[in-house]
């Protein structure tokens, strides 16, 4: 399985959006995270990333930026079926207002050192602090 990511910032505010998983949700329900989801056979991952983003918390304005980590991991036990490599994107938007689908009950637009509070999953800490050693770097190039 292929799955994409996002860590999505505000333009205007600079903050980043997390999402609480539904607790009815078969892996890590109740816990906070960015939004990630899987791209059907033979998508384009950056289609399945808007599609996905699209379809989780509404957003349609997604501006990619670049990708910030590929990594793999296995969705349970150690098996071909629950092998899944994915690939995390810096995205930004104007949009704020979110509109969740079932899959998740709580949104927030924090800043990524509060995200880094409430979010347990080591993977997703992961993406990110590579984020905010993306931001800072950026920040120090002049063009």
């Amino acid at each position: 399985m292929v799955a994409v990511g996002a860590v999505i910032e505000n333009i205007d505010s600079g903050k980043i959006l997390i999402i609480q998983r539904a607790s009815t949700q078969d892996w890590r329900g109740g816990e906070w995270e960015i939004d990630y989801g899987r791209i059907d056979q033979f998508e384009d991952p950056i289609d399945g990333l808007k599609r996905e983003i699209k379809e989780e918390v509404g957003i349609t304005d997604l501006h990619l930026k670049e990708v910030i980590r590929v990594w793999h991991m296995y969705r349970g036990p150690v098996s071909a079926e629950n092998d899944l490599i994915g690939i995390t994107y810096y995205c930004q938007t104007q949009m704020q207002n979110v509109q969740l689908s079932e899959e998740h009950i709580a949104y927030q637009w924090v800043t990524p050192e509060e995200a880094l509070e409430v979010i347990k999953t080591e993977g997703i800490r992961e993406d990110i602090t590579r984020f905010i050693k993306l931001k800072q770097m950026n920040e120090t190039h002049f063009y």
